[in-house]
């Protein structure tokens, strides 16, 4: 005897789909594909106008819920008020966001401008957990009935609301965008800047319009979804990744990216419900990922890389010694927090700056030779963690082959992700970004494997065994000196391994590619070939890392390697300086050590700090902290000691590199 209330009305390969549940799924849905649209509607707005993926646009939909729960429940206002709060407030950060940082990054490329906006992510997200706390907040619905019967089904009214709001505001951005002079004029804009120039529209105006309206409609998403879900700092991260996804794949059109928001809602949503669980998040990732890979032009223009010239690549310094002194200096300070008895919070700092310094020595190689951001460097610095923490936990491997297995698959992953990348063309760093999602929620949700999101706690320690001396155990707790020591000398084969590559016919084929990819493809060499093998070793270098860091810290767990592990590294590649020796180390040292002393202050002062430091390094600093240094050692050091290469110029100079990033290529 059936003793549900409701029988089911299909049965397909074992899996029963009951009616109400169907129901509730598919509004369930809707209601994502609501908020996802109203997100990805401004989005695309400022993706036509200026060409940015502004990911931002999730802080400012996390600060409409925030805004919302402090006009109802902090000074008692009726919720229905709050969009008068709200939508001024997210207009004009965003607004501000667009005229004072985009405009002034756009100069210098596409890709530059989307980490910007990925710095003002993590800012507004960071200053929000500083202010409200992490503690979830809610919001009461002021619907009467809270819940009501929809079919077969019962669902939360608020919900319903959001929906139908949701869908209104899309279809009126899209009639306004349609039917209204103003609109037109900013559809215009979008379509040819100059011509719209001509015709006596202002592009500057419009271009703050479109930022009022995405901040607008992020605002809003925030206010409706407010009493649907608790509230959390970082809640709007992956629904805004999510919309960036979608704005992507249906070219900026309002009505296509309505049809495709609720098509990602509903099948994420019924796909999460009947087969994959958690897993139904990837959707949209993969969706574009194929669509990259097989028609990478529908995806927007290409990402392009451009900066001010750095005046301190012009810098050479001869002094006595040379190359052998500088070496054997290197090498003292690398050592000195073995050799001398430092306190244990010197030696962890050492140890942290040192594994990061192996994954950014590895973004330097991509991002300063070859001239390309990239953003899933923390993924694979979390793909040697878990190898070597899984072979060690299952296995008991020793110290060598834990690092020399973990670098192995984190070889092949780099393989793999270079060789699709390649085919998505110039959208390098999007992929990349995506790429670094799809990590985190896969090992999210593979539970039997990693832990899911409890990880894998108490990872073994590192053992050698060495003739003569017996079994040598690198304990973190008990002898931080000795992992140290591991670790120092893995850097110094990471860095003399990447010196030995930049100072080779492969190194010097790197280059040719970031100057002219296609004068580099006309005399012969194979660009496709040599990204895909810096891709490559840069993933090795940061699987070194990870193996190093599992074993250090004894617990890993996705969230340890998300995009904004990534984000780091790289920012610690641009503020250290770009095609540098040093660079990944001085990067590395200044952000961790400055994430340290902040953090009595806030767990999120640093990473603030951090991210307006990138914006600022890439509007004022092109040569980072290293070509700052060279710079201030040319004026202090005797004439002699310094050789100026070609035209000394002035400061940084004012004119973009034609191609590539301009970094200090000598250092």
């Amino acid at each position: 005897m059936e003793t549900r209330s409701s029988l089911p009305f299909a049965d397909l390969k074992g899996i029963v789909v009951d009616l109400p549940d169907f129901i509730t799924f598919l509004l369930n849905g809707l209601l994502l594909g609501g908020y996802y649209g109203l997100l990805a509607t401004g989005i695309a707005i400022v993706f036509g106008i200026l060409d940015i993926g502004d990911v931002a646009q999730g802080g400012l939909f996390t600060l409409g819920a925030y805004l919302t729960y402090s006009v109802t429940a902090s000074l008692g206002l009726n919720y229905f008020l709050s969009p008068l709060v709200v939508v001024p407030i997210t207009a004009g950060i965003s607004i501000v966001f667009g005229t004072v940082v985009y405009r002034r990054l756009k100069n210098y490329g596409i890709a530059p401008t989307f980490l910007g906006a990925v710095s003002l992510l993590i800012v507004l997200q960071s200053v929000i957990a500083l202010i409200y706390e992490e503690r979830p907040k809610t919001v009461d619905s002021p619907l009467v009935p809270g819940t009501v019967r929809v079919g077969a089904a019962r669902i939360f009214s608020h919900k319903l609301l959001v929906i139908a709001a949701a869908l209104l505001l899309a279809l009126a951005v899209w009639y306004f965008l349609k039917n209204t002079r103003t609109g037109k004029s900013l559809r215009a804009v979008t379509e040819n800047r100059e011509a719209a120039s001509l015709i006596g529209i202002n592009p500057a105006r419009a271009t703050v319009l479109a930022f009022a309206l995405a901040g607008g409609l992020s605002g809003l998403a925030g206010f409706l979804t407010a009493p649907v879900y608790p509230i959390t700092p970082f809640a709007g991260r992956l629904a805004v990744l999510k919309a960036f996804v979608i704005s992507r794949l249906a070219l900026g059109s309002i009505p296509a990216v309505i049809a495709m928001s609720l098509f990602v809602g509903v099948a994420e949503s019924l796909a999460s419900g009947y087969f994959l669980g958690e897993l139904g998040n990837l959707i949209p990732f993969l969706l574009l990922v194929v669509v990259a890979l097989v028609r990478p032009a529908t995806i927007g223009p290409n990402e392009s890389f451009r900066t001010r010239n750095s005046s301190s690549w012009r810098i050479s310094f001869s002094l006595p010694g040379g190359k052998a002194v500088a070496f054997i200096a290197g090498l003292t300070v690398l050592a000195v927090p073995f050799l001398f008895d430092l306190p244990s919070y010197f030696i962890h700092l050492a140890i942290s700056a040192g594994t990061a310094a192996m994954a950014v020595t590895g973004v330097d190689l991509l991002y300063g030779y070859v001239g390309t951001p990239t953003l899933v460097q923390g993924a694979l610095f979390g793909v040697g963690g878990y190898a070597s923490a899984l072979l060690t936990a299952q296995y008991g491997s020793s110290a060598l082959f834990a690092l020399a297995a973990g670098v192995l698959i984190t070889l092949a992953a780099g393989a793999f992700l270079g060789v699709l990348g390649v085919r998505t063309g110039k959208h390098w760093t999007s992929f990349t970004f995506v790429m670094t999602i799809v990590f985190t929620i896969t090992m999210t949700n593979l539970g039997p494997l990693t832990g899911g999101p409890s990880g894998i706690p108490g990872v073994r320690t590192l053992t050698l065994g060495l003739p003569g001396f017996g079994q040598l155990v690198f304990n973190p707790f008990g002898d931080t000196r000795g992992f140290y020591l591991l670790v120092a000398v893995t850097l110094g084969f990471v860095l003399l391994l990447k010196h030995w590559l930049v100072s080779s016919w492969f190194g010097r084929s790197l280059k040719a590619v970031r100057e002219n990819e296609i004068l580099a493809e006309s005399v012969g060499i194979p660009t496709a070939l040599y990204k895909v093998l810096g891709f490559t070793a840069a993933a090795g270098f940061a699987g070194a890392g990870g193996v190093l860091y599992a074993h250090y810290v004894t617990y890993i767990h996705p969230e340890l390697f998300n995009f904004v592990s990534s984000f780091e590294f790289l920012l610690m590649n641009r503020l250290g300086g770009l095609g540098t020796l040093t660079g990944p180390l001085v990067g590395p040292a200044f952000v961790l050590t400055l994430e340290e002393v902040t953090r009595p202050l806030s767990p999120y002062l640093g990473r603030i700090l951090m991210s307006v430091l990138l914006i600022l390094t890439l509007l004022y600093l092109p040569g980072g902290l290293v070509g700052f240094l060279k710079r201030t050692a040319a004026r202090v050091l005797p004439g002699s000691y310094v050789e100026i290469i070609g035209n000394e110029g002035g400061d940084d100079g004012n004119a973009p590199a034609s191609s590539g990033e301009a970094g200090d290529h000598n250092g």
